[in-house]
């Protein structure tokens, strides 16, 4: 999701209007650009109509149609949206970014940049619009009377704004539903849009009957499976995972980055194109991990890493026969080394796939020593940052390493020499 988003409120975006020929050409009194912003919010305002409407003759008239290239782009961008459930879109010009291109008023009309943002909520799947930010080229018409949008990439200001692109907005894709789940899929992954959607849909239900749900505004979660990474790109404090080494990511959308305060409209997962010629077995309880991560949303935020990975496994395993729980090999060998709970660095680090295997023993432990109910109830204990050492005293009556040391010995006891090297979180 390339760039920063504006702090915007969806009551503050402009209402639609039609597109009107008549308006006089913009002036400059001032020293601002007013009139240009009411051509280019004009424009933009057609734009959102044509897309919610998928009115492809109305959205071409907002369009430089002197360049084919930008035609052949906005139609791809269009199709994209056409399959998307819309439940709102808005575009509105930030005015204070509105810029005069110098030379441009040598033929006849003055073009601009400036930037927009992007108001689109998913309906079913996003608890509120999410704003995203772009930049636009404006060119006039040959009276001067419009502004049509000249361009959409402004390649400069992208690699400046990371993270602010949605796969819609970057390329062909393909979108596939199945109950409770928005699938999207390009050329290369859409032959295994059924394996995933099928995990996705099952597992949802696999999930909450275990860490429950208690969000009523959004009933289904976005997957994203694409060959190209680039979407991905800037997304950091912003995933549940490593974009860079992930099999799976659960990503944060938030409402607006810059106010952070607005929330998250949703919690999307990525499937990693890698894992698709995995046995469905590795793939539904991937997914079923990052479902967690989903379902569970701001709940444990700030707790540790050990515990937020360990239940998503605990969980991910959950509709599985015990005999098919594959354990990394390295696992044990980690296991004979532990003194403590892990940390980041653990994760971080080349035996990062044990140290899941550690985490969700761990939990296995709680859970069957003390019940479900107490795990989760470390969960929110241990949410915000509190004193990991005084909480598992007071929940466990156990020390840190006490508790490590019990799941290892738990996880060495159900498997020996049994590990095949399997999955790892």
């Amino acid at each position: 999701m390339r760039g920063t988003l504006v702090a915007l409120t969806c009551a503050a975006l402009l209402p639609l209007a039609a597109c009107s020929d008549d308006l006089p050409p913009p002036t400059y009194s001032g020293g601002g650009y007013d009139d240009v912003a009411t051509l280019i919010q004009r424009t933009l305002n057609q734009r959102a109509a044509a897309l919610t409407a998928d009115d492809a003759t109305r959205f071409r008239r907002t369009l430089d149609r002197t360049d084919a290239g930008l035609l052949d782009s906005e139609q791809v961008y269009f199709d994209n949206i056409a399959q998307l459930p819309v439940g709102r879109l808005r575009i509105r010009v930030v005015e204070d970014t509105i810029t005069p291109i110098e030379g441009t008023d040598l033929d006849g009309g003055t073009e601009y940049w400036a930037e927009v943002v992007v108001a689109l909520r998913l309906d079913g799947y996003d608890a509120a619009p999410v704003q995203t930010r772009d930049r636009y080229r404006f060119v006039p018409t040959a009276d001067g009377s419009r502004l049509l949008v000249g361009s959409t990439t402004d390649y400069g200001w992208e690699e400046e704004h990371p993270g602010n692109a949605q796969p819609w907005d970057l390329g062909a894709i393909h979108v596939e539903r199945a109950p409770g789940v928005l699938g999207i899929f390009d050329d290369w992954t859409d032959d295994d849009a059924d394996e995933v959607l099928d995990a996705a849909s099952t597992g949802r239900s696999e999930v909450r009957a275990v860490v429950g749900s208690d969000d009523d505004k959004v009933s289904g979660v976005v997957v994203y499976s694409l060959q190209d990474p680039t979407f991905l790109d800037g997304l950091a404090g912003q995933t549940v995972g490593d974009p860079d080494r992930a099999d799976g990511l659960t990503i944060a959308v938030p409402v607006d980055s810059l106010a952070p305060g607005k929330g998250v409209a949703s919690y999307r997962i990525f499937v990693n194109p890698r894992v698709l010629d995995e046995p469905d077995t590795v793939v539904g309880r991937l997914v079923r991990h990052e479902l967690t991560h989903a379902v569970l949303g701001p709940r444990g935020r700030g707790a540790p890493l050990w515990l937020n990975e360990g239940i998503a496994e605990y969980v991910s395993v959950r509709p599985m026969a015990p005999g098919k729980r594959r354990l990394p090999a390295r696992a044990l060998d980690i296991g004979e080394t532990v003194t403590g709970l892990p940390g980041e660095a653990e994760f971080a680090g080349g035996d990062a796939e044990a140290w899941y295997a550690v985490s969700w023993w761990v939990c296995e432990y709680v859970a069957s020593t003390y019940g479900e109910e107490v795990l989760l109830a470390l969960l929110d204990r241990l949410a915000g940052g509190a004193d990991q050492e005084k909480v598992l005293q007071d929940v466990l009556g156990l020390s840190g390493a006490q508790l490590a040391q019990r799941g290892v010995a738990l996880m060495t006891t159900t498997y020996g020499d049994g590990a095949d090297g399997g999955y790892g979180g």
